[in-house]
């Protein structure tokens, strides 16, 4: 009997700066950024907060936690924003990634995910979990747990 094919659904996010992927289950939805306000005091990754589904929700900046510049948050600025696992649903049930591009969702086998090569060689993104290749194109896996670690210490002002 032919073992059955695992199959990943995933969403791939475009940057300015490179491609991430997250589960397709890890993003709650695409928003633009209407009513987003800037915070004070915060790390500029840390970029602003918009009311979303009665919570605020805390708007990163993938470029800029790399050491690049944030995008300019306007209101056509578009959000993926993402679930996260906390225990403390009431404060960080999600987080808003500002994209560039339009989203893909797509699915792949374990067997077109491998590990890139290359990764070992360059400090990884505080944001990254890893980097891989996708059927042969680069592309950063999201570390959602390490992104909703960088927002409380910023907020606890680590």
């Amino acid at each position: 009997m032919a073992e059955a094919m695992q199959v990943i659904k995933c969403m791939i996010l475009t940057l300015r700066s490179e491609n991430v992927v997250v589960p397709s289950t890890a993003v709650a939805e695409m928003v633009s950024a209407q009513g987003a306000m800037k915070v004070s005091d915060m790390p500029d990754w840390y970029v602003a907060k918009m009311r979303w589904h009665g919570v605020d929700v805390p708007l990163v900046s993938f470029e800029s936690a790399g050491g690049g510049v944030a995008k300019v948050v306007n209101q056509n600025t578009q959000i993926a924003m993402i679930y996260t696992a906390s225990d403390d649903e009431s404060r960080y049930p999600y987080i808003g990634l500002i994209i560039s591009g339009v989203p893909h969702v797509t699915q792949f086998s374990r067997d077109q995910i491998v590990t890139d090569p290359d990764s070992s060689e360059v400090q990884i993104h505080p944001m990254v979990v890893q980097k891989a290749r996708i059927n042969g194109a680069a592309a950063s896996i999201l570390d959602i747990d390490a992104i909703e670690d960088m927002i409380k210490n910023a907020e606890s002002g680590q």
